[in-house]
Protein backbone atom coordinates (compact mmCIF):
# COMPACT_ATOMS: atom_id res chain seq x y z
CA UNK A 1 0.00 0.00 0.00
CA UNK A 2 1.41 3.55 -1.07
CA UNK A 3 1.08 6.77 0.74
CA UNK A 4 -1.12 7.91 -1.70
CA UNK A 5 -3.63 5.01 -0.86
CA UNK A 6 -3.59 5.69 2.76
CA UNK A 7 -3.93 9.82 2.29
CA UNK A 8 -7.34 8.75 0.08
CA UNK A 9 -8.68 5.74 2.51
CA UNK A 10 -9.86 8.37 5.56
CA UNK A 11 -11.55 10.80 2.95
CA UNK A 12 -13.28 7.81 1.55
CA UNK A 13 -15.01 6.68 4.65
CA UNK A 14 -15.72 10.37 5.92
CA UNK A 15 -19.21 9.66 4.96
CA UNK A 16 -20.14 6.21 6.80
CA UNK A 17 -18.36 7.34 9.20
CA UNK A 18 -20.56 10.48 9.43
CA UNK A 19 -23.83 8.66 8.87
CA UNK A 20 -22.79 6.19 11.73
CA UNK A 21 -22.21 9.31 14.23
CA UNK A 22 -25.35 10.98 13.19
CA UNK A 23 -27.30 7.54 13.62
CA UNK A 24 -26.55 7.17 16.90
CA UNK A 25 -26.79 10.46 17.92
CA UNK A 26 -30.31 10.81 16.38
CA UNK A 27 -31.67 7.98 19.14
CA UNK A 28 -30.82 7.14 22.33
CA UNK A 29 -31.71 5.19 25.60
CA UNK A 30 -29.27 7.56 27.46
CA UNK A 31 -30.53 9.63 30.51
CA UNK A 32 -30.22 13.47 30.16
CA UNK A 33 -32.16 16.26 31.60
CA UNK A 34 -31.70 19.79 29.86
CA UNK A 35 -33.06 22.70 31.42
CA UNK A 36 -34.06 25.15 29.00
CA UNK A 37 -36.29 27.01 31.91
CA UNK A 38 -38.36 30.22 31.26
CA UNK A 39 -37.89 29.56 27.19
CA UNK A 40 -41.47 29.78 26.34
CA UNK A 41 -42.19 26.31 23.77
CA UNK A 42 -43.18 27.58 19.96
CA UNK A 43 -46.70 26.18 20.56
CA UNK A 44 -47.87 27.83 17.71
CA UNK A 45 -45.84 26.16 14.76
CA UNK A 46 -47.03 22.92 17.05
CA UNK A 47 -50.30 23.60 16.03
CA UNK A 48 -49.77 24.49 12.77
CA UNK A 49 -48.40 21.02 12.37
CA UNK A 50 -50.66 18.70 10.28
CA UNK A 51 -52.18 15.76 12.57
CA UNK A 52 -51.43 12.12 12.48
CA UNK A 53 -54.63 11.23 13.81
CA UNK A 54 -58.29 12.67 14.69
CA UNK A 55 -58.01 13.18 18.63
CA UNK A 56 -58.38 16.84 19.57
CA UNK A 57 -54.98 18.03 20.75
CA UNK A 58 -56.35 21.14 23.23
CA UNK A 59 -53.07 22.83 23.92
CA UNK A 60 -54.88 26.00 25.48
CA UNK A 61 -54.26 26.65 29.34
CA UNK A 62 -53.06 22.79 30.41
CA UNK A 63 -50.08 21.16 31.37
CA UNK A 64 -48.13 19.55 27.88
CA UNK A 65 -45.59 16.45 27.68
CA UNK A 66 -45.18 16.86 24.32
CA UNK A 67 -42.49 13.96 22.99
CA UNK A 68 -40.61 13.75 19.83
CA UNK A 69 -40.34 10.38 18.35
CA UNK A 70 -40.21 8.35 15.16
CA UNK A 71 -41.00 4.75 14.12
CA UNK A 72 -37.60 4.01 13.59
CA UNK A 73 -36.56 4.76 17.42
CA UNK A 74 -36.15 2.00 19.45
CA UNK A 75 -35.90 3.83 22.40
CA UNK A 76 -38.99 6.10 21.20
CA UNK A 77 -41.39 2.50 20.45
CA UNK A 78 -40.12 1.70 23.96
CA UNK A 79 -41.57 4.54 25.94
CA UNK A 80 -45.11 4.67 23.92
CA UNK A 81 -47.12 2.51 26.30
CA UNK A 82 -46.17 4.45 29.72
CA UNK A 83 -46.81 7.74 27.85
CA UNK A 84 -50.23 6.55 27.10
CA UNK A 85 -50.79 4.99 30.46
CA UNK A 86 -49.36 8.85 31.57
CA UNK A 87 -52.26 10.93 29.13
CA UNK A 88 -54.97 7.94 30.14
CA UNK A 89 -54.16 8.58 34.10
CA UNK A 90 -53.57 12.34 34.34
CA UNK A 91 -55.22 13.69 30.60
CA UNK A 92 -57.65 16.36 31.01
CA UNK A 93 -58.28 19.33 31.76
CA UNK A 94 -55.03 20.12 33.28
CA UNK A 95 -52.72 18.24 31.63
CA UNK A 96 -52.49 16.30 28.14
CA UNK A 97 -49.43 14.41 25.62
CA UNK A 98 -48.59 15.13 22.67
CA UNK A 99 -46.79 13.37 20.23
CA UNK A 100 -44.62 14.90 17.53
CA UNK A 101 -43.35 12.19 14.69
CA UNK A 102 -40.51 13.21 12.57
CA UNK A 103 -41.23 10.06 10.51
CA UNK A 104 -40.98 11.18 6.50
CA UNK A 105 -43.98 8.69 6.49
CA UNK A 106 -46.68 9.83 7.91
CA UNK A 107 -48.86 6.13 6.97
CA UNK A 108 -46.15 4.11 8.77
CA UNK A 109 -46.61 6.93 11.83
CA UNK A 110 -49.92 6.67 11.76
CA UNK A 111 -50.02 2.68 11.64
CA UNK A 112 -47.88 2.16 14.45
CA UNK A 113 -49.87 4.44 16.44
CA UNK A 114 -53.25 2.05 15.49
CA UNK A 115 -50.99 -1.65 16.30
CA UNK A 116 -49.88 0.52 19.45
CA UNK A 117 -52.82 1.38 20.47
CA UNK A 118 -51.55 5.32 20.73
CA UNK A 119 -54.30 7.44 21.50
CA UNK A 120 -52.94 10.66 22.53
CA UNK A 121 -52.99 13.36 19.74
CA UNK A 122 -49.76 13.26 17.39
CA UNK A 123 -48.33 15.52 14.95
CA UNK A 124 -45.97 15.09 12.32
CA UNK A 125 -42.99 17.08 11.48
CA UNK A 126 -41.50 14.99 7.91
CA UNK A 127 -39.68 17.83 7.31
CA UNK A 128 -38.08 18.72 11.03
CA UNK A 129 -39.14 22.30 11.40
CA UNK A 130 -39.69 22.41 14.21
CA UNK A 131 -38.03 19.58 15.42
CA UNK A 132 -34.56 20.34 14.00
CA UNK A 133 -35.11 24.28 13.37
CA UNK A 134 -36.60 25.53 15.89
CA UNK A 135 -35.92 23.55 18.83
CA UNK A 136 -32.41 21.99 17.46
CA UNK A 137 -33.67 18.50 18.79
CA UNK A 138 -30.55 16.05 18.02
CA UNK A 139 -31.52 13.30 20.08
CA UNK A 140 -34.47 10.98 19.95
CA UNK A 141 -36.78 10.75 21.88
CA UNK A 142 -36.62 13.97 23.65
CA UNK A 143 -39.50 15.22 25.41
CA UNK A 144 -40.52 19.00 26.68
CA UNK A 145 -42.80 19.51 29.69
CA UNK A 146 -44.57 22.94 29.17
CA UNK A 147 -46.81 25.19 31.42
CA UNK A 148 -50.21 25.92 30.68
CA UNK A 149 -48.20 29.85 30.14
CA UNK A 150 -46.25 27.85 27.14
CA UNK A 151 -42.88 28.21 29.26
CA UNK A 152 -40.62 25.04 29.02
CA UNK A 153 -40.28 23.77 32.49
CA UNK A 154 -37.98 20.42 31.31
CA UNK A 155 -36.25 19.24 28.46
CA UNK A 156 -35.81 15.51 29.00
CA UNK A 157 -33.07 13.66 26.05
CA UNK A 158 -33.55 10.08 26.13
CA UNK A 159 -36.25 7.09 27.28
CA UNK A 160 -37.93 7.69 30.44
CA UNK A 161 -40.66 5.37 32.50
CA UNK A 162 -43.34 7.43 32.61
CA UNK A 163 -45.65 7.40 35.26
CA UNK A 164 -46.80 9.62 37.64
CA UNK A 165 -43.91 9.52 40.00
CA UNK A 166 -41.75 10.37 36.76
CA UNK A 167 -43.58 13.47 36.45
CA UNK A 168 -43.64 14.11 40.04
CA UNK A 169 -40.28 14.47 40.48
CA UNK A 170 -39.04 16.53 37.08
CA UNK A 171 -42.35 19.28 38.64
CA UNK A 172 -41.48 18.95 42.06
CA UNK A 173 -43.93 21.29 44.16
CA UNK A 174 -46.32 22.27 41.10
CA UNK A 175 -47.12 18.97 40.74
CA UNK A 176 -49.74 18.99 43.47
CA UNK A 177 -50.62 22.51 42.50
CA UNK A 178 -51.46 21.16 38.90
CA UNK A 179 -53.42 18.15 40.09
CA UNK A 180 -54.33 19.06 43.05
Amino acid sequence: MNSQTRAVRPVWMLPALLATVLALQACTDGKRDDSAARELFPLPALAAMSPLDDHDADLDDKLLLINFWATWCHPCREEMPDLQGLSDSLGGENFAVIGVSIDQDSNLAREFLLQSGIRFANFHDPEQALTAGQLDIRVLPATYIVDSDGAILARIDGVRSWNRETLRQILGKRFAEIFA
